[in-house]
Order: C-alpha cells, then structure tokens, then sequence
C-alpha cells in the first residue's frame, strides 16, 4: 500500500466534489456513517426479504470507523433513499480472504455459510490494501436516475481517499450482472468469475460475479470524467470515448 500522490490525491479531491455536486442537482444530500449498527437495522428495514451481507455487519465483522464508512443519501423531507458501504481489508492473497471466508465473516471462529469458487482466478492476483464495496440500496422511486452509480462512484472515491487502496473490488448478483449494469453504471471493466454462496448455512445460494478494479485504473476514470463534467453517468462517457475514437 502506498499512499497516493500529491497530484492523485488533487484527481480524487476533484472527483469527490463532482460527484458531491451531481447527487446535491437530485436534491439529495449526502452523509457519511461510521454507526454500521445503524447502516444493518435500516438495511433490514428497507429491504426486509433479503440476506444482508455480513461483510458490513458488526455481528459477523470487526468493522469499525478505522476500516469502513457507509453513505447515506437523504431528501428535503429526512427520508433516507439510498445507502452503500466500503470498507478495506490488508491481505497477502485476496483469494484466501474469499476462501476461508473472511471476507463475510472475519470474527474468529464465526465463519459460516457454504462456498464454491467456480472460477475466481482474478482474485490470487490482488494483495495489499484491497476496498469492498457493497450494500446498495436505492429507494424505487429513485432508480432510473443514476442515483446508484452516482453514489457508488463517490464511495469509492472517499474510500481512496481517506484509506487509500491498491485495488477495489465487489461481487455482484448474477441477474443484475447480467443486465450489463456493473460495467454500464458502475464502471467496472468487467465481471470477472464467479462465486456461488450461501450467506448463513441453511440459506438461499446466490450466484456472484467478481469485479475488481487496480488503484491506477480508478484514477484513469476519474480524470476522465473530470475532462468531461458535464456527463453523468460512466456509460454516457464511454460511448463519447467510442466516437472519438472512431
């Protein structure tokens, strides 16, 4: 882990006031949450049918305000309308914290839950300080706006920023995978392998793609949608890169 340099950490500084900028134009504000006691009772609230991840619940996580924060988007009324968390791991091998399970489950002697990784190759490959990312949730009155994107990209940011991170990554449900909007909305350069899991033994298993990001690549990103502000979404950027490059 190194940290970043005067002139990335100026890119991310930058980056972080856009994207601040574009989610204020919803008429949203934004605030960042270290209570993640709070972020899982409102995540139950919300979306009462689902598993959370343990990843960001303090009941299976040492998870604390040293190694994660999570974001809270509220309108003029106080009504929270969307959440996603970040957090970072110091790992020699991102692949073991997959194997062994502490990427969900990293108290001692906590892990549960049944794991196949199908094909996760990528992941042998990522050391260091990793980010994580995950937990969205965007109220529907509020989706089709890029609100999620919006506010994932803003997480990641603040995560390089205040943590810094050799590599982000994230797993994704394989229907919304599927839909293309990890790459489309979210900016990964692809889905890459896939995990089939069982969150708490006994339970459903999900289908997860592997997307991952280096430090370098994140930062590519960010100066190129500083160079272009006026987009709001990276799709929007990337087919303005396609013409140009045409």
């Amino acid at each position: 882990m190194t940290p970043l340099t005067n002139e990335e950490f100026a890119t991310v500084q930058r980056f972080c006031q856009m994207l601040s900028e574009k989610i204020a134009a919803l008429s949203l504000d934004v605030y960042v949450e270290s209570n993640f006691r709070d972020f899982i009772k409102l995540r139950r609230q919300v979306a009462p049918s689902n598993v959370q991840n343990p990843t960001y619940d303090p009941e299976h996580s040492n998870i604390s305000l040293h190694n994660a924060f999570w974001l809270r988007a509220v309108e003029p009324g106080g009504d929270t309308v969307a959440m996603v968390a970040q957090r970072v791991f110091d790992t020699d091998n991102f692949f073991d914290e997959l194997k062994s399970l502490r990427l969900w489950h990293d108290r001692p002697g906590d892990a549960h839950g049944v794991i196949d990784i199908v094909d996760c190759t990528a992941a042998a490959k990522l050391s260091g300080r990793i980010g994580h990312a995950g937990g969205l949730w965007i109220e529907p009155h509020f989706r089709k706006k890029n609100l999620s994107g919006l506010l994932d990209h803003l997480g990641r940011g603040l995560l390089l920023k205040n943590f810094w991170f050799d590599h982000i990554t994230a797993f994704i449900i394989d229907n919304l995978a599927a839909t293309g909007i990890a790459v489309k909305q979210y900016g990964w350069p692809e889905v890459e392998g896939r995990v089939d899991f069982d969150f708490l033994t006994g339970g459903k298993i999900y289908t997860l793609g592997f997307c991952h990001m280096a430090r370098r690549e994140v930062i590519a990103r960010m100066n190129q949608w500083l160079l272009l502000p006026e987009y709001n979404s990276v799709e929007e950027l990337d087919k303005v890169g396609k013409i140009l490059v045409d």
